[in-house]
């Protein structure tokens, strides 16, 4: 196999790469730092692009600049295709289908994440650079991903990020605020706009909200709720000053390192969704997928969207920046159940 090298700083280069492939994938972040010479290039010539990026505000930036040229062309740019956020936009497609089916509307979706694994040093990179170059107010935006759309003060406070522990009546559990929450619903709210904007609803209510938490030990109930909470928005807190910042990158992993080879296969990756369905009923999504969440579930995943978006043929107006659903939808289920590595199961409650 040949191999390509080219810098992100050598424009030729880059372009060179882009015209050479059908499809492009990047891991290289942050992104808002190394991933625009890669992106432009592709939606230059065209080329199927996907990364795995959990940067809101870069994303941003690239559906203003390329959605409108992408979706004539036919070039299908799909970020966030890792951990971020394919799995919960997974979850709310397959309950979306399952309730359009039975000519219902989802009302609500909540997913509890269980996971064990690592931090490597390029999202710790990623995650800082977000912190001195967004503001208070964009990372806030629950529409943030909808460029254009003038969010009232009551949609505001209706999708407002959660920020305190809850007791999760269905699990029967104290939960508490899950960190990549803000980020998978801002991809949720963007599948649902695309496929409304195509005339494919996503059969949701309009009321419709989706929340994210994270599960914690059951013996220590509320409490251990309130210090997981509390630690993350010390975290953030911590995130929001520059000696904060510099703290993390004395004692973070650098870019380029990350967890053992231990930690990468004895990781654990498990999310139930339940939905409240508009006639009363409840569904869940199960997902279950092997490894650490942040470096092998998330490689796993993008590679299936690249193997995916390698079988997709350019047609001039299905193309723009897409989320993994609105991209590749039951494709993209059925490639992840086909490793035995994720599985993905709907049930009804």
């Amino acid at each position: 196999m040949d191999m390509i090298v080219a810098d992100v700083g050598d424009a030729a280069a880059v372009d060179a790469m882009a015209r050479s492939t059908r499809v492009l994938l990047s891991t290289a972040g942050p992104f808002a730092i190394h991933g625009d010479p890669v992106v432009d290039a592709c939606a230059a010539a065209s080329t199927h692009y996907a990364d795995l990026t959990g940067e809101v505000p870069w994303m941003r930036r690239v559906i203003e600049r390329h959605h409108g040229a992408a979706t004539r062309s036919g070039a299908l740019l799909v970020p966030a295709s890792g951990f971020d956020s394919a799995p919960a936009d997974l979850a709310v497609y397959l309950a979306a289908d399952f309730a359009a089916q039975e000519g219902l509307q989802l009302e609500s979706g909540r997913t509890v994440y269980r996971l064990r694994g690592g931090l490597n040093g390029g999202t710790l990179a990623s995650v800082l650079h977000i912190f001195e170059s967004a503001t208070p107010r964009e990372l806030a935006d629950p529409f943030a991903l909808i460029p254009g759309h003038q969010c009232t003060s009551e949609q505001r406070r209706q999708q407002r990020d959660p920020q305190w522990p809850e007791f999760d009546e269905v699990g029967g559990r104290w939960v508490a605020p899950f960190f990549m929450g803000p980020i998978n619903r801002r991809v949720v709210q963007r599948s649902a706009h695309l496929r409304a904007e195509r005339g494919a609803p996503m059969a949701l209510g309009g009321g419709f909200r989706y929340d994210e938490f994270q599960s914690v030990s059951s013996g220590r109930g509320w409490l251990a709720a309130r210090t997981t909470t509390l630690t993350l928005g010390a975290g953030q807190a911590l995130l929001s000053t520059a000696v904060g910042r510099a703290l993390f990158r004395r004692f973070g992993p650098a870019p380029g390192e990350g967890p053992s080879e231990r930690v990468l296969s004895g990781g654990v990756t498990r999310s139930s969704t339940h939905f409240a369905l508009s006639d009363g009923r409840r569904i869940e999504v199960r997902q279950d997928m092997r490894g650490d969440p942040g470096n092998a579930a998330t490689v796993r995943i993008l590679v299936e969207t690249g193997l995916a978006l390698a079988e997709r043929p350019l047609v001039p107006g299905e193309g723009g920046v897409l989320t993994p659903t609105t991209a590749l939808g039951a494709e993209l289920v059925r490639r992840l159940r086909a490793t035995g590595e994720h599985s993905l199961e709907v049930v009804e409650r």
